[in-house]
């Protein structure tokens, strides 16, 4: 295995041309991100880490570096990024430049198309496809700190060093497999879904959201959207200016007056957003507000034996194709499809064509 170079730490003007030169020779690199985002609601890169088959780099996003050369070509038309388990590093990506690599080969679900575990971590993926065991982790670390530990560098050097020997390993068993399109499918999905927060999932991810009445409901989602709007101005997590427990007590109570509101939330929120919180539980009258709920919300659940047959059908279809069935389909897809609605990852491209059976007629299975 040969090893890469080091240009190492990236945060003068010389180094980054290095970086940018090594770039122009290839359309394949490893790439991986650091950030921090405790203490606001936009992550903050601080590093980039690239590899190519000759070079590794570490890239200071902190430093007073123009890095448009550096996103020239990494954003060519033709370049292929290559990451493990990508979609955190696709949203800071994303905040910071407002794009999306060209192309994307996730290497976290390579390896579960060839069998692997589905959430297979990068230190697993290594030991097993080249025995290479990286040391100790640094991945709670504070990567704004400057200047930053020489080990906290050298782990996040190692998050790229090996990739693309990796990669070529897996590449080879989907090429055996026959499964190298099925890998195209599955990271042109991720391309698709822009990293954004989106406040309707928000809504229907809050615990106990579903078991409130549907003027609850409605507030709920009013007060998700102000929430977020608020969030995203202040860049503060959402949890410190309003945790999702006091969102639904709120709905839940739909307080009409400052008093009703002092009643549920600690005073000083409640002089501070006090008027915004009770207009937003008002929106819950909006036409609109209430189509958005009533489209999204939660359906009788389906036969549960039902479910379960088509449980065992998706285990079954996946002991022969040799990869956990999670990868073929969810229990949430499958409760979708038991309803009569299944998403359309089901529907087309290579899971179409694997539980074609399954998918045609759900309602007529039983259990097993």
């Amino acid at each position: 295995m040969t090893t890469a170079n080091e240009i190492g730490w990236v945060d003068t003007s010389d180094t980054l041309e290095r970086l940018v030169a090594a770039l122009k020779g290839t359309s394949l690199a490893a790439v991986d991100t650091e950030f921090v985002r405790e203490k606001t609601y936009y992550p903050q890169l601080c590093l980039i880490q690239i590899a190519t088959r000759d070079d590794v780099a570490c890239v200071d996003c902190l430093a007073p570096l123009d890095l448009s050369p550096l996103y020239a070509e990494l954003f060519r038309p033709d370049f292929a990024w290559v990451l493990h388990s990508a979609r955190q590093d696709l949203e800071v990506v994303w905040q910071r430049t407002q794009r999306m690599p060209p192309q994307l080969i996730d290497t976290q679900i390579a390896a579960a198309l060839t069998g692997n575990a589905p959430q297979m971590g990068l230190e697993t993926l290594l030991a097993r496809t080249l025995g290479v065991e990286l040391g100790e982790s640094y991945a709670r670390t504070d990567w704004s700190r400057r200047p930053l530990p020489a080990p906290e560098l050298a782990y996040a050097l190692d998050d790229v060093r090996h990739l693309l020997a990796a990669w070529d390993r897996l590449q080879a068993q989907l090429n055996e497999l026959g499964r190298t399109a099925w890998l195209g499918e599955e990271c042109a999905r991720v391309l698709a879904e822009r990293p954004e927060a989106d406040t309707l999932t928000v809504w229907a991810r809050l615990k106990g959201v579903h078991g409130l009445p549907f003027a609850g409901q409605c507030a709920a989602l009013a007060l998700v959207r102000w929430r977020e709007a608020a969030a995203q101005r202040s860049d503060r997590p959402r949890r410190w200016l309003l945790t999702d427990e006091l969102l639904l007590t709120i709905a839940a109570e739909m307080p009409r007056d400052i008093a009703a509101l002092e009643a549920l939330v600690p005073e000083k929120f409640a002089s501070r957003n006090g008027s915004a919180v009770l207009a937003a539980v008002a929106a819950h009258t909006e036409p609109d507000l209430q189509a958005e709920v009533r489209a999204n919300a939660s359906q009788a659940p389906p036969d549960k034996n039902v479910v379960k047959g088509l449980q065992e059908q998706v285990r079954q279809q996946a002991a022969r194709l040799r990869i956990e069935p999670e990868i073929l389909a969810t229990r949430r897809d499958l409760v979708a499809v038991a309803a009569g609605r299944p998403p359309a990852h089901l529907t087309h491209g290579w899971r179409a064509a694997e539980l074609a059976e399954l998918i045609g007629r759900p309602d007529t299975r039983t259990a097993t």
